[in-house]
């Protein structure tokens, strides 16, 4: 647009901030535009040129910044502004088109059917207006913003840190507590008062720097409430480290929850008391340090970032660069993207790196959304999620792309066309022809030996690591209500049988032999199986073996429980391994006996067992034999607790694998990985035909 001889005058509602300097060191403003809730940076020199609109005349307006400016704007500069200006719609216009144009800016009514479909995920309620109180408030809490309050608080968590440290296994005993009832409401009522102390945070630390604080609420994250305050005037804060510290603020409450709760669990005795303050302490740090610094999502670990490189719009920037660096990949002539103050590789990375993000969080609430409604509700909410929050921006800037194909080359798109058909063959080909699954390798003639009874240590007779004979003594057990019993037993079968032999001898008792006949065989049946409990105290060997994992704490004197594990015996010469594998239900139909197998112990990336499949079980195994594979010890098996034990998640298959060359006897139970050689397949065809069938048997098809 031309130059106008008279500058139109701007919209009375707009307002002009100071914004500190800006990445390249200059001083900047903000222009902020009230109706749409929207900023707009600028740099000295428009800020002077609207500092001389009011001459309303082009030339006035130039002469002026002759006079004002070493370096003054020409009139191509004020051109640009006054063009920037029009397509911002921030001159005030008298023309009824005008208005019509301002009041196009206000948000057009929005259907019911797109509004639900924007806030199902995310809908904040507003509920007050805080801000005389954060302004009685803030006052009272000015020590919280003194440096000596920090230093003791950072002295108080090294401290705190170092303590739990030491004490991992009182650690690991409280942490127990956090998975029955009254654990799980300590742990909502934890999350409550740390959000609740956490806005707090925010909204006094705003209203120290002169903001207002308009409104405060509950907003719904998948229908999971969370509190939230509007400190959106932050932006009017020229210093970036008063905008850190609002930023921060809320963290920083947290964690001095999480410091006095630490303290509180470390002084308080055992019980309740001393359990809600673990709780309490674990759910600040875990809030503070993984969910409530992470950038890439617009909460507080985004702004504290931005506030930190001094950088605003760093998202907004992050996706231009983004974009132009994936379009000049592709092949088109894209201009350069503004970066000015960061380098464009840490500007691009951080656009991808959230990209990527929340692609991996999107799917992730579909598939929660997916589970846990429904299937005429969870359904469709699945798929408008992946629908609108995945698929509908590829698609956007594959339209933006397409009208630009002709820019690429045709050596690229050669190139672009053999790695889409060789990206097909990947997919629809059969090229692996082996099962990969978790396993476990154990001796096939290995004992465990238990405690009989519950009885109390009288002699250990071995040692770990001790090689034993058939019939060595391991252990030798007492148990003083066994042979009070016994005892007891031998002076009842005495008596039954003086009273037997009185009665044979007298005629008047003699019809009553019978009768104490059959008394004195049940005594004497109940003495021999008394005897037979106690001889199992003597614990003994069955075989020539190795004593394996026995326990520090079986000492003399020690009383044990019915069933507690004393020891294991390996045999001494050669032992037989063997290995159980789970395979999924996508790949036990492939696997045969007899089949080539390969076993990987975990931790040992150069060791490799060699053995065959043994056999394959028909049916799906509903827990797993070993522990330590399971997702309830860390392991590669989901598995849940339910009230009858813990039980796998999913159909998997055992398969009984023979290790072929005698190997020495591991001390324990190893777990580890197999390759079984199967049919030829093609792992991501598999995986989609998988994702299919359980859609299907989801929805009842």
């Amino acid at each position: 647009m031309a130059l106008p001889e008279h500058l139109p005058p701007l919209r009375d509602d707009i307002e002009i901030f100071a914004a500190g300097p800006s990445p390249l060191g200059t001083p900047s403003w903000r222009l902020y535009d009230p109706l749409r809730n929207r900023f707009f940076q600028i740099g000295e020199a428009e800020f002077q040129m609207l500092a001389h609109w009011h001459l309303g005349s082009s030339a006035a307006a130039l002469a002026a910044l002759q006079d004002a400016m070493p370096l003054a704007p020409e009139a191509a500069n004020l051109e640009a502004l006054l063009l920037f200006l029009h397509q911002h719609q921030l001159l005030a216009r008298r023309e009824r088109s005008a208005t019509a144009a301002l009041a196009s800016l206000a948000p057009p009514p929005t259907p019911w059917g797109s509004w639900l479909l924007h806030n199902y995920l995310f809908l904040r309620i507003p509920l007050a207006n805080p801000d005389r109180f954060y302004g009685w408030l803030a006052p009272r809490l000015e020590f919280l913003f003194r440096r000596a309050f920090w230093i003791v608080i950072a002295l108080l968590g090294l401290i705190a840190v170092g303590q739990v440290m030491t004490q991992t296994d009182r650690f690991g005993a409280t942490f127990s507590y956090a998975f029955s009832i009254e654990g799980a409401l300590w742990i909502a009522l934890s999350l409550a008062l740390l959000k609740s102390t956490h806005e707090v945070g925010h909204g006094v630390a705003a209203k120290r720097q002169g903001l207002r604080v308009t409104r405060t609420g509950v907003a719904l994250l998948v229908l999971w409430p969370v509190l939230y305050t509007d400190v959106n005037d932050i932006w009017k804060l020229a210093d970036w480290r008063a905008r850190l510290q609002v930023s921060v603020a809320g963290i920083a409450t947290e964690l001095v929850f999480a410091v006095l709760a630490t303290w509180g669990w470390l002084l308080l005795p055992e019980g309740p008391l001393q359990s809600a303050m673990f709780i309490i302490a674990g759910t600040a740090w875990v809030l503070s340090l993984v969910i409530n610094l992470n950038p890439f999502m617009r909460f507080d670990g985004y702004y504290l970032l931005s506030d930190l490189l001094d950088y605003p719009n760093l998202q907004e920037a992050s996706f231009r660069a983004a974009r132009m660096v994936l379009r000049r990949w592709i092949g088109l002539n894209e201009p350069p993207a503004p970066h000015a103050g960061l380098p464009l590789w840490a500007l691009a990375g951080f656009g991808f790196g959230t990209a990527l993000y929340r692609l991996v969080l999107f799917l992730g609430i579909a598939y929660f959304v997916f589970i846990s409604f429904p299937p005429l509700l969870g359904v469709p909410l699945a798929a408008v999620e992946i629908g609108w929050f995945i698929v509908k921006p590829v698609v956007a800037e594959l339209a933006a792309m397409w009208p630009r194909r002709s820019e690429i080359t045709r050596a690229r798109r050669r190139w672009y066309g053999a790695a889409l058909a060789g990206l097909l063959l990947v997919i629809v080909l059969p090229w692996s022809a082996r099962v990969e699954a978790p396993a476990f390798l154990t001796v096939a003639a290995r004992q465990n030996l238990f405690v009989p009874a519950s009885a109390q240590v009288r002699a250990l007779r071995v040692r770990n690591g001790q090689r034993v004979k058939a019939g060595d003594i391991v252990l030798e057990l007492a148990a003083p209500e066994l042979a009070h019993r016994l005892v007891t037993l031998e002076a009842r079968i005495r008596e039954a049988q003086a009273r037997l032999d009185k009665a044979a001898t007298n005629s008047s008792t003699f019809d009553q032999a019978d009768v104490l006949q059959q008394t004195l065989a049940e005594r004497m049946v109940e003495r021999d199986s008394v005897q037979a409990e106690i001889a199992r105290l003597t614990v003994r060997a069955s075989r020539n073996a190795i004593v394996r994992d026995l326990p520090s704490h079986i000492v003399e004197g020690r009383w044990l429980r019915m069933n507690e594990k004393i020891a294991t015996l390996l045999p001494a010469d050669g032992a037989t391994l063997q290995a159980v594998a789970y395979v999924r239900e996508a790949d036990f139909r492939r696997v045969r006996s007899g089949a080539t197998v390969r076993f990987f112990p975990d931790g040992d990336p150069f060791t490799v067992m060699r053995g065959t499949v043994r056999a394959v079980s028909v049916a799906a195994s509903s827990s797993a034999a070993e522990r330590a594979l399971t997702s309830l010890s860390h392991g590669p098996l989901p598995a849940v607790q339910t009230p009858s034990g813990e039980r796998l998640h999913g159909a998997f298959y055992a398969v009984d694998v023979n290790i072929d060359a005698p190997q020495a006897a591991p001390a324990r139970t190893m777990t580890g990985s197999v390759r079984i050689v199967s049919e030829s397949h093609n792992p991501v065809l598999d995986r989609l035909t998988g994702m299919l069938a359980t859609i299907n048997a989801y929805l009842g098809f």
